[in-house]
């Protein structure tokens, strides 16, 4: 199984228990605003998103133990944006706030946040280690200016392939969606900006900064690639099984589950469209409120050491947003430091895009677009 798809196993075996587990703090108390002590600190975070051995135990958060003396707790609690925000938003909305004093959501749930004044701005006097943060980074749409957060790990969307099914490299999107040989053996994201933005790109339009006729292009032609028969179905994390297995040729995917699969299998390939990939990131995010924002800030100084940062890149597979992390990774995995898909070169930057920042109405519209040209 890829790291995603034990992410939606915990999520539907956990879910319960950590959605219990967000109302206390890790003495057992409740942890409202205020009430957090300075040695322990809640992360909400996603399953399996960080350095993470068998038994559970997350050596980095050790090693910040170690070095501060701070307990965290990293709470596994978002399976899903939407219902994390659905959980998190009644208690936020009066002031109630919640036990976690840093949050990782994906940059638009971060970005929605921002606009509801729920984030706190950071101190970056207290993140000397920012500074590492490299350039593609610097700038997202969701917050320019780097005002409310810093990234957590990026995840880049691109072409899968099975060579041993296709017997060719799949590089572009035009072909995904249309090369008869590929008929019924091409799956894309149930995920809107993945999908969507991928196919604007296809279509010359940016996903950064896109028009309703951009965007419904890209619905007509999902809606055209499944009326076709091209598509054997949608997928969440599940592609990865059906890659390795041979029913699906080709598929976007997201680029950490496509160095892991590779290893096992060298035909699995990951290819950036050339048209260009999406580009999005979970951040790193101190709630208003937080119980202990100080924590909050040393844990992110902490993660962006590119040692530390090297460490979680070598379990985590995703692109990693820390200058000087790729020269730390050659003393873990040399193999892993000259992997394009972890550590992009300054080209390959070039073809990664970003979604643009959308109004919670202009979300719910074009889920409803993306949901129905699904058929869900």
């Amino acid at each position: 199984m890829s790291r995603r798809q034990l992410l939606e196993f915990a999520a539907i075996a956990g879910g319960v228990s950590l959605l219990a587990a967000c109302t206390t703090k890790p003495g057992g108390s409740v942890a409202g605003p205020g009430n957090g002590a300075t040695d322990e600190l809640i992360w909400a975070n996603w399953p399996l998103s960080v350095d993470t051995e068998d038994d559970g135990t997350i050596p980095s958060l050790e090693q910040f133990k170690e070095l501060t003396g701070i307990h965290t707790e990293y709470l596994a609690e978002i399976n899903s944006n939407d219902e994390w925000f659905a959980k998190v938003q009644p208690l936020m909305q009066n002031g109630q706030g919640i036990p976690a004093s840093l949050v990782s959501p994906t940059d638009w749930m971060g970005g929605r946040f921002i606009s509801l004044d729920w984030a706190a701005a950071l101190d970056k006097s207290k993140i000397p280690n920012s500074r590492n943060l490299l350039p593609a980074f610097e700038s997202p749409a969701f917050d320019p200016s780097r005002k409310y957060s810093l990234p957590w790990q990026g995840w880049l969307v691109g072409i899968a392939v099975n060579t041993d099914v296709t017997g060719k490299d799949v590089r572009s999107v035009v072909e995904l969606l249309n090369d008869p040989a590929l008929k019924g053996k091409v799956s894309l994201l149930t995920e809107l900006r993945e999908t969507t933005g991928t196919l604007m790109l296809a279509n010359g339009a940016d996903p950064g900064n896109f028009t309703d006729d951009d965007f419904d292009q890209a619905i007509e032609d999902i809606e055209a690639a499944r009326a076709s028969g091209q598509l054997r179905r949608f997928t969440g994390n599940d592609y990865a099984s059906d890659l390795a297995q041979g029913n699906l040729g080709a598929c976007l995917a997201w680029a950490g589950d496509v160095v892991q699969l590779s290893k096992d299998n060298p035909a699995i390939k990951f290819f950036i469209p050339e048209s260009g990939g999406v580009l999005m990131e979970d951040v790193m995010m101190v709630p208003e409120g937080a119980p202990n924002s100080d924590g909050a800030h040393e844990l992110i100084d902490f993660y962006f050491e590119p040692e530390i940062a090297a460490q979680v890149a070598a379990y985590v597979n995703a692109v990693c947003p820390v200058a000087g992390a790729q020269d730390a990774m050659a003393n873990i995995d040399p193999e892993l430091a000259d992997n394009q898909l972890i550590f992009p070169d300054s080209e390959s930057m070039k073809q990664m895009f970003t979604y643009m920042s959308l109004s919670i109405d202009d979300n719910q519209k074009y889920q409803s677009a993306f949901d129905k040209a699904l058929g869900l």
